[in-house]
Order: structure tokens, then C-alpha cells, then sequence
């Protein structure tokens, strides 16, 4: 019963966390995941502002943190496997009248020698080009046009290699108030434990109190990439609580995959 009500909390969730809107821009899904026989992926970009937008999209390189931003950038892959050399996408621009979609499609071009065991990620950036802005005139009293490039954002793409072997544990919580909006939030620091593989994670807090069960807040993205062991979160809480106690779940954030990878509970003093 208990893998059949987060199996259909997690159905409802997954409708709402499978996109994303960056202020003009709605990105679907949010992370691309190629297994062992996957070959080919779409990302589908709307604009969904009132004004036509251009965009270009690239590779970029990231290593992850376990504190603070999740990401620190970086020149080139973290690993011998350079992910970028193996997946082409196309269009590589492309301008969206308002409530216009496209789709951008990937290919994964598997080397002839066998990928070593583990995950393997790159982010995929989307780059909004504003508006030419007419400028004044060039150094020869010409007038000319200048265009700045807004780096935006970035989804991840992975890469697993061979059967994976990992799982997740859950640390000693804290709970404490955000000095900025005053609201309270929980800190969870979650261990990688296993091979090179990755916690693809969504993770929810639920207050526990008279036998009840209550989401009282979430993370959709609470992922582990093999650079890193462990990761600290910061979940804010969508209301206040006293007594009970609060339960962590870390779950795939696949819906085809409704697997658990870590709970526990935590009794309120």
C-alpha cells in the first residue's frame, strides 16, 4: 500500500515537475537520460511570451557541488568520456513566434569501444538572443547594430553505462527559518553510496502528525552525480509544523521507474 500511494502521489507530481518555465521560455522535460539502448531524444521548447525570441543552444560543462549552487562551471568534461563527442543535436538556433514550439532533436553516436561503467552528463544550454539594438553610429559615424548574448539555461543530459549499482542515504535533518522570508526550511544532507552511478532524485518531506501524512515540501531535482558523494539540501516547507514527526523520501524522479531510494523518519522534539 505504502509503494502504491507514493507511485500515485508521484503520477500526480510528475505531470506538473516534467517541464519547466525559464521567464519566456517553457523547456520539456527538464533532463534528458539516455540508457543502454537509448539512441535517440527530443527537448521541446514554447515560448510562451508576447514577443518573438531567438535562441541558441550549446554544450556546457559543469562539475557538481555538495553545498551551495549545485553547479560550479568548468572548461571541458570531468571525464575521460567526453559525453559531447558522442551526441548531436539540431537546430542549433532557432526564433519562436509567442505560443510557438520546437523541437530540438538528439542522437547518441555510441563509440565502437565499449563506454566505461558509470553515469556520464553535460548540460545542454539555451542562449536567449535579445533584439538587435541600433547604436548611435561606429567609429566612421556609421550607424550599426549590436547584439548581446543572455546565457540562460541549461538542462542536463546523461549517460548510463552497464547496470547500475548505487544507492542513497539520508543524514541527521535540521530544521531551520530562512532569514529572508522567515518561513521554515530542512536541511538534508543525502550520501551516494555504490559505483559511478548517479541518484536521479525527487525528494519530498511529509509532516507526520495523529496518524496523517502531509507533503510539506519537495525537491524535484535532488540529484547525485557521481563526482560527488553526498549532497546537502535545503527544502523549503510550505507551512509551519510542531510535533509529529517529518518523513524524507528520496525517489526516482522517473515516473517509469518508481523506486525508492532512501527513507527515513525524524520525530519533532
Amino acid at each position: 500500500m505504502r509503494f502504491i500511494k507514493y507511485f500515485l502521489l508521484f503520477t500526480l507530481l510528475t505531470i506538473f515537475q516534467a517541464q519547466s518555465v525559464y521567464a519566456d521560455l517553457l523547456i520539456t522535460p527538464t533532463r534528458v537520460f539516455f540508457g543502454e539502448r537509448d539512441r535517440f531524444a527530443e527537448v521541446t521548447l514554447v515560448n510562451v511570451g508576447d514577443k518573438a525570441k531567438t535562441y541558441e543552444m550549446s554544450w556546457r560543462f559543469f562539475k557538481m557541488k555538495e553545498i551551495g549552487p549545485s553547479y560550479t562551471p568548468v572548461s571541458g568534461a570531468i571525464t575521460e568520456f567526453d559525453l559531447s563527442k558522442h551526441i548531436v543535436f539540431t537546430p542549433r538556433r532557432v526564433t519562436l513566434q509567442p505560443n510557438a514550439k520546437q523541437k530540438i532533436k538528439l542522437a547518441l553516436r555510441r563509440p565502437e569501444e565499449p563506454i566505461p561503467p558509470g553515469d556520464y552528463h553535460i548540460h545542454l544550454g539555451f542562449a536567449s538572443l535579445p533584439d538587435p539594438v541600433e547604436q548611435e553610429s561606429d567609429n566612421n559615424g556609421r550607424p550599426h547594430a549590436m547584439v548581446t548574448i543572455n546565457v540562460g539555461y541549461t538542462i542536463p543530459v546523461i549517460l548510463r553505462s552497464g547496470p547500475e549499482d548505487v544507492t542513497a542515504k539520508i543524514g541527521r535533518i535540521d530544521i531551520e527559518r530562512n532569514q529572508s522570508s522567515g518561513n521554515l526550511k530542512v536541511i538534508v544532507p543525502v550520501s551516494r553510496e555504490g559505483g559511478p552511478y548517479s541518484i536521479l532524485g525527487h525528494l519530498f518531506v511529509y509532516h507526520i502528525e495523529n496518524g496523517r501524512e502531509e507533503v510539506v515540501g519537495e525537491l524535484s531535482n535532488a540529484h547525485i552525480f557521481p563526482e560527488v558523494n553526498k549532497r546537502i539540501f535545503e527544502v523549503a516547507l510550505a507551512k509551519e509544523i510542531s510535533g509529529g514527526s517529518l518523513k524524507v523520501v528520496v525517489m526516482h524522479y522517473d515516473l517509469e521507474q518508481p523506486r525508492i531510494y532512501a527513507e527515513e523518519t525524524f520525530p519533532l522534539n
